[in-house]
Protein backbone atom coordinates (compact mmCIF):
# COMPACT_ATOMS: atom_id res chain seq x y z
CA UNK A 1 0.00 0.00 0.00
CA UNK A 2 1.57 3.16 -0.87
CA UNK A 3 1.64 5.45 2.25
CA UNK A 4 -0.04 9.24 2.13
CA UNK A 5 2.02 10.45 4.56
CA UNK A 6 5.64 10.11 6.46
CA UNK A 7 6.28 11.08 9.71
CA UNK A 8 9.74 11.46 10.80
CA UNK A 9 10.68 11.36 14.81
CA UNK A 10 13.80 12.62 15.53
CA UNK A 11 14.32 11.03 18.51
CA UNK A 12 17.64 11.32 20.85
CA UNK A 13 17.42 10.49 24.69
CA UNK A 14 13.89 10.67 25.23
CA UNK A 15 13.10 7.71 26.51
CA UNK A 16 11.17 9.71 29.11
CA UNK A 17 8.19 10.71 25.89
CA UNK A 18 8.76 8.67 23.26
CA UNK A 19 6.44 6.22 23.99
CA UNK A 20 3.50 9.30 24.00
CA UNK A 21 4.39 10.52 21.05
CA UNK A 22 4.71 6.95 19.28
CA UNK A 23 1.06 6.03 21.12
CA UNK A 24 -0.45 9.39 18.69
CA UNK A 25 -0.20 7.86 15.52
CA UNK A 26 -1.80 4.46 16.64
CA UNK A 27 -5.34 4.84 15.04
CA UNK A 28 -5.91 1.33 13.19
CA UNK A 29 -8.82 3.13 10.35
CA UNK A 30 -5.26 5.48 9.31
CA UNK A 31 -2.50 3.59 10.31
CA UNK A 32 -1.72 1.94 7.23
CA UNK A 33 -1.48 5.09 4.99
CA UNK A 34 1.33 6.15 7.63
CA UNK A 35 4.64 5.53 7.44
CA UNK A 36 6.46 6.50 10.62
CA UNK A 37 10.45 7.01 10.46
CA UNK A 38 11.81 6.91 14.02
CA UNK A 39 15.49 8.47 13.61
CA UNK A 40 16.97 7.59 16.73
CA UNK A 41 20.19 10.09 16.65
CA UNK A 42 22.47 8.29 19.04
CA UNK A 43 20.69 8.08 22.27
CA UNK A 44 22.20 6.45 24.71
CA UNK A 45 19.10 5.80 27.37
CA UNK A 46 16.61 3.41 26.04
CA UNK A 47 14.84 5.38 23.32
CA UNK A 48 15.84 3.00 20.31
CA UNK A 49 14.70 -0.16 22.31
CA UNK A 50 11.14 1.73 22.74
CA UNK A 51 10.62 2.27 19.48
CA UNK A 52 11.95 -0.88 18.36
CA UNK A 53 8.83 -2.39 20.12
CA UNK A 54 6.58 -0.24 17.88
CA UNK A 55 8.35 -1.41 14.62
CA UNK A 56 7.82 -5.28 15.81
CA UNK A 57 4.16 -4.89 16.42
CA UNK A 58 3.44 -2.60 13.08
CA UNK A 59 6.09 -3.14 11.00
CA UNK A 60 3.81 -1.97 7.74
CA UNK A 61 3.97 1.18 9.45
CA UNK A 62 6.91 1.95 11.80
CA UNK A 63 10.43 1.73 11.02
CA UNK A 64 13.90 2.62 13.30
CA UNK A 65 16.68 4.29 11.72
CA UNK A 66 19.71 4.11 14.06
CA UNK A 67 22.28 6.56 13.18
CA UNK A 68 25.33 8.73 14.78
CA UNK A 69 24.72 11.51 16.97
CA UNK A 70 24.23 14.26 14.23
CA UNK A 71 21.51 16.86 15.54
CA UNK A 72 18.47 17.35 14.90
CA UNK A 73 18.47 18.26 11.28
CA UNK A 74 20.57 15.35 10.82
CA UNK A 75 17.47 13.50 11.35
CA UNK A 76 15.61 15.28 8.97
CA UNK A 77 18.73 15.12 6.26
CA UNK A 78 18.68 11.37 6.89
CA UNK A 79 14.81 10.86 6.58
CA UNK A 80 14.32 13.29 3.25
CA UNK A 81 15.70 10.53 1.17
CA UNK A 82 14.20 7.50 2.98
CA UNK A 83 10.75 8.99 2.65
CA UNK A 84 7.93 7.08 0.77
CA UNK A 85 4.89 9.06 2.00
CA UNK A 86 3.49 11.70 -0.51
CA UNK A 87 3.36 14.41 2.25
CA UNK A 88 6.18 14.62 5.23
CA UNK A 89 5.89 15.90 8.18
CA UNK A 90 8.18 16.04 11.25
CA UNK A 91 7.38 15.39 14.99
CA UNK A 92 9.63 15.61 17.42
CA UNK A 93 9.97 12.73 20.17
CA UNK A 94 9.13 14.66 22.83
CA UNK A 95 6.02 16.35 20.95
CA UNK A 96 2.82 14.28 19.78
CA UNK A 97 -0.38 14.34 17.61
CA UNK A 98 -3.71 14.85 19.30
CA UNK A 99 -4.68 10.98 17.78
CA UNK A 100 -8.49 12.25 17.71
CA UNK A 101 -7.73 14.32 14.46
CA UNK A 102 -5.38 12.35 12.39
CA UNK A 103 -8.55 10.70 10.36
CA UNK A 104 -9.70 13.92 9.19
CA UNK A 105 -6.51 15.18 8.49
CA UNK A 106 -5.71 11.87 6.50
CA UNK A 107 -8.50 12.52 4.40
CA UNK A 108 -7.37 16.29 3.73
CA UNK A 109 -4.30 15.03 2.69
CA UNK A 110 -6.21 12.47 0.39
CA UNK A 111 -8.21 15.69 -1.20
CA UNK A 112 -5.40 17.85 -1.93
CA UNK A 113 -2.65 18.84 -3.82
CA UNK A 114 -1.09 21.53 -2.27
CA UNK A 115 2.53 21.93 -2.02
CA UNK A 116 2.28 22.72 1.38
CA UNK A 117 -0.75 22.05 4.66
CA UNK A 118 -0.42 24.75 7.64
CA UNK A 119 -2.14 23.68 10.54
CA UNK A 120 -2.95 25.10 13.82
CA UNK A 121 -1.09 23.39 16.59
CA UNK A 122 -1.52 23.95 20.20
CA UNK A 123 1.22 24.89 22.76
CA UNK A 124 1.26 22.47 26.06
CA UNK A 125 2.90 23.02 29.45
CA UNK A 126 5.34 20.03 29.97
CA UNK A 127 4.14 20.76 33.71
CA UNK A 128 0.52 21.04 33.89
CA UNK A 129 0.02 19.09 30.46
CA UNK A 130 -2.82 21.78 29.65
CA UNK A 131 -3.09 23.85 26.82
CA UNK A 132 -2.07 26.90 27.49
CA UNK A 133 -2.20 28.60 23.77
CA UNK A 134 -3.84 27.54 20.65
CA UNK A 135 -1.56 28.67 17.47
CA UNK A 136 -3.65 29.62 14.33
CA UNK A 137 -2.38 28.98 10.70
CA UNK A 138 -4.11 32.37 9.64
CA UNK A 139 -4.89 35.44 10.37
CA UNK A 140 -7.94 35.64 8.47
CA UNK A 141 -10.47 32.37 9.17
CA UNK A 142 -11.79 32.63 6.06
CA UNK A 143 -8.85 31.18 4.76
CA UNK A 144 -8.70 27.78 6.16
CA UNK A 145 -9.78 24.49 4.11
CA UNK A 146 -8.94 26.05 0.70
CA UNK A 147 -5.91 26.21 -1.33
CA UNK A 148 -4.48 29.54 -1.93
CA UNK A 149 -1.24 30.59 -3.98
CA UNK A 150 1.62 31.79 -1.60
CA UNK A 151 1.14 34.96 -3.02
CA UNK A 152 -2.56 35.47 -1.37
CA UNK A 153 -1.02 34.01 1.56
CA UNK A 154 2.17 35.97 1.99
CA UNK A 155 0.47 37.71 5.25
CA UNK A 156 -0.97 34.89 7.03
CA UNK A 157 1.33 34.03 10.03
CA UNK A 158 4.27 32.23 9.02
CA UNK A 159 4.17 28.88 8.31
CA UNK A 160 6.23 26.91 11.70
CA UNK A 161 7.68 23.25 11.86
CA UNK A 162 4.72 22.42 14.04
CA UNK A 163 2.29 23.58 11.52
CA UNK A 164 4.13 22.95 8.17
CA UNK A 165 3.37 19.08 6.38
CA UNK A 166 4.88 19.30 2.52
CA UNK A 167 4.56 17.60 -0.18
CA UNK A 168 7.98 14.64 -0.09
CA UNK A 169 9.23 15.53 -3.96
CA UNK A 170 9.55 19.01 -3.40
CA UNK A 171 12.12 17.84 -0.71
CA UNK A 172 13.44 14.75 -2.77
CA UNK A 173 13.60 17.05 -5.90
CA UNK A 174 15.23 20.61 -4.48
CA UNK A 175 17.34 18.22 -2.61
CA UNK A 176 16.49 20.79 0.58
CA UNK A 177 19.13 20.45 3.67
CA UNK A 178 19.78 21.62 7.06
CA UNK A 179 22.48 22.36 9.08
CA UNK A 180 23.60 19.24 11.40
CA UNK A 181 25.60 19.31 14.72
CA UNK A 182 23.25 22.72 15.29
CA UNK A 183 20.39 24.13 16.95
CA UNK A 184 17.60 26.76 15.45
CA UNK A 185 17.85 24.85 11.93
CA UNK A 186 14.50 24.63 11.93
CA UNK A 187 14.04 28.18 10.56
CA UNK A 188 16.26 26.43 7.50
CA UNK A 189 13.36 23.38 7.18
CA UNK A 190 10.88 25.89 6.94
CA UNK A 191 12.46 28.60 4.79
CA UNK A 192 14.69 26.42 2.06
CA UNK A 193 11.78 24.94 0.25
CA UNK A 194 9.71 27.69 -0.30
CA UNK A 195 11.05 29.04 -3.36
CA UNK A 196 9.58 25.79 -5.04
CA UNK A 197 6.12 25.70 -3.73
CA UNK A 198 3.12 27.24 -5.23
CA UNK A 199 0.10 26.35 -3.24
CA UNK A 200 -0.83 26.30 0.29
CA UNK A 201 -3.51 24.74 2.09
CA UNK A 202 -4.72 25.98 5.80
CA UNK A 203 -6.36 23.82 8.16
CA UNK A 204 -8.10 24.84 11.62
CA UNK A 205 -7.31 21.21 13.01
CA UNK A 206 -4.83 21.93 15.96
CA UNK A 207 -3.41 18.56 15.12
CA UNK A 208 0.57 18.77 16.71
CA UNK A 209 1.05 19.16 20.72
CA UNK A 210 3.79 21.46 21.20
CA UNK A 211 5.29 20.58 24.49
CA UNK A 212 6.99 23.86 26.09
CA UNK A 213 8.25 23.91 29.57
CA UNK A 214 10.80 20.95 29.80
CA UNK A 215 14.58 21.74 30.91
CA UNK A 216 17.00 22.59 28.39
CA UNK A 217 14.70 22.94 25.49
CA UNK A 218 16.36 25.35 22.72
CA UNK A 219 13.52 27.61 22.87
CA UNK A 220 14.54 28.75 26.51
CA UNK A 221 16.35 32.04 26.47
CA UNK A 222 19.42 30.63 29.03
CA UNK A 223 19.98 27.81 26.08
CA UNK A 224 19.67 30.63 23.45
CA UNK A 225 22.53 32.70 24.70
CA UNK A 226 24.54 29.56 25.60
CA UNK A 227 23.92 28.63 21.90
CA UNK A 228 24.32 31.86 20.34
CA UNK A 229 26.95 31.05 18.10
CA UNK A 230 24.90 28.17 16.49
CA UNK A 231 21.90 30.84 16.22
CA UNK A 232 24.34 33.23 13.86
CA UNK A 233 25.24 29.97 12.26
CA UNK A 234 21.74 29.34 10.96
CA UNK A 235 20.99 33.08 10.70
CA UNK A 236 24.44 33.44 7.69
CA UNK A 237 22.86 30.35 6.25
CA UNK A 238 19.58 32.08 5.93
CA UNK A 239 21.39 35.57 4.95
CA UNK A 240 23.11 33.82 2.05
CA UNK A 241 19.94 31.45 0.60
CA UNK A 242 18.06 35.11 0.48
CA UNK A 243 21.23 36.44 -1.81
CA UNK A 244 20.86 33.15 -3.81
CA UNK A 245 17.50 33.42 -4.59
CA UNK A 246 17.63 37.64 -5.19
CA UNK A 247 15.31 36.96 -8.31
CA UNK A 248 12.15 34.93 -6.65
CA UNK A 249 8.77 36.47 -7.22
CA UNK A 250 8.48 39.50 -5.24
CA UNK A 251 5.77 37.26 -2.68
CA UNK A 252 8.29 34.77 -2.10
CA UNK A 253 10.60 37.48 -1.31
CA UNK A 254 8.87 38.69 1.13
CA UNK A 255 7.58 35.70 2.82
CA UNK A 256 11.31 35.05 2.57
CA UNK A 257 12.71 37.59 4.15
CA UNK A 258 9.70 37.62 6.98
CA UNK A 259 10.92 34.47 8.18
CA UNK A 260 14.75 35.25 8.64
CA UNK A 261 13.47 38.30 10.09
CA UNK A 262 11.67 36.54 12.77
CA UNK A 263 14.96 34.52 13.37
CA UNK A 264 16.49 37.93 13.56
CA UNK A 265 14.14 39.18 15.80
CA UNK A 266 15.27 35.99 18.01
CA UNK A 267 19.38 37.47 17.64
CA UNK A 268 18.27 40.79 19.10
CA UNK A 269 16.22 39.17 22.36
CA UNK A 270 19.30 37.37 23.01
CA UNK A 271 21.40 40.22 22.88
CA UNK A 272 19.42 41.53 25.29
CA UNK A 273 19.13 38.75 27.57
CA UNK A 274 23.09 38.88 27.91
CA UNK A 275 22.60 42.18 29.37
CA UNK A 276 23.99 46.00 29.77
CA UNK A 277 27.39 45.41 28.77
CA UNK A 278 28.85 47.11 26.93
CA UNK A 279 30.75 44.94 24.41
CA UNK A 280 27.22 43.20 24.27
CA UNK A 281 26.05 46.68 22.91
CA UNK A 282 28.52 47.23 20.92
CA UNK A 283 28.36 43.62 19.22
CA UNK A 284 24.58 44.50 18.93
CA UNK A 285 25.02 47.71 17.18
CA UNK A 286 27.33 45.84 14.30
CA UNK A 287 25.07 43.38 13.98
CA UNK A 288 21.88 45.81 13.21
CA UNK A 289 24.18 48.07 10.72
CA UNK A 290 25.22 44.96 8.71
CA UNK A 291 21.30 44.13 8.41
CA UNK A 292 20.55 47.42 7.45
CA UNK A 293 23.21 47.77 4.37
CA UNK A 294 23.77 44.26 3.40
CA UNK A 295 20.37 42.56 4.28
CA UNK A 296 17.82 45.69 3.64
CA UNK A 297 14.32 43.36 2.88
CA UNK A 298 15.22 41.61 6.19
CA UNK A 299 15.80 44.74 8.15
CA UNK A 300 12.62 46.20 7.09
CA UNK A 301 10.58 43.00 8.17
CA UNK A 302 11.56 42.89 11.70
CA UNK A 303 8.29 43.08 13.41
CA UNK A 304 9.10 43.15 16.88
CA UNK A 305 8.25 46.93 18.36
CA UNK A 306 11.20 46.64 21.04
CA UNK A 307 13.63 46.49 18.10
CA UNK A 308 12.30 49.33 16.47
CA UNK A 309 12.69 51.36 20.22
CA UNK A 310 15.81 50.99 20.11
CA UNK A 311 16.87 51.61 16.63
CA UNK A 312 15.17 54.80 16.72
CA UNK A 313 16.98 55.80 19.64
CA UNK A 314 20.28 54.93 18.26
CA UNK A 315 20.51 52.02 20.98
CA UNK A 316 20.51 54.68 23.86
CA UNK A 317 17.78 53.18 25.87
CA UNK A 318 19.53 49.48 25.41
CA UNK A 319 20.58 49.73 29.25
CA UNK A 320 16.86 50.32 30.29
CA UNK A 321 15.34 47.58 27.82
CA UNK A 322 17.65 44.87 28.91
CA UNK A 323 16.97 45.79 32.60
CA UNK A 324 13.20 45.71 31.87
CA UNK A 325 14.07 42.05 29.78
CA UNK A 326 15.54 40.62 32.95
CA UNK A 327 12.79 42.26 35.47
CA UNK A 328 10.43 39.93 32.50
CA UNK A 329 12.12 37.22 32.92
CA UNK A 330 12.54 37.17 36.59
CA UNK A 331 15.91 37.15 37.22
Amino acid sequence: MEKLLTIVVPAYNVEKYIKNCLDSFIDLSVLRSLEILIVDDGSTDSTASLAHTYEQKYPYSFKVLSKENGGHGSTINYAIPRATGKYFKVVDGDDWLDKSLLPQFVQLLKHTHSDVISNDFNLVDDRTKKVTKRRKAVSNSYHYNREWGFAEAVMDPLITIHSMTIRTDVLQKNDIRVDEHCFYEDQEYILYPIPYCTSITFSPLPLYQYRLGRSGQSVDIKMMIKRHDQHLKVLDALFEYNNVHGNLQTYKKQYLERGIAEAVDDEYQIFLAKGNDTRNVEQMKKFDEMLREEHPGVYRACSRKSVWMLRKTGFKIFPMAAWVYSRLRGN
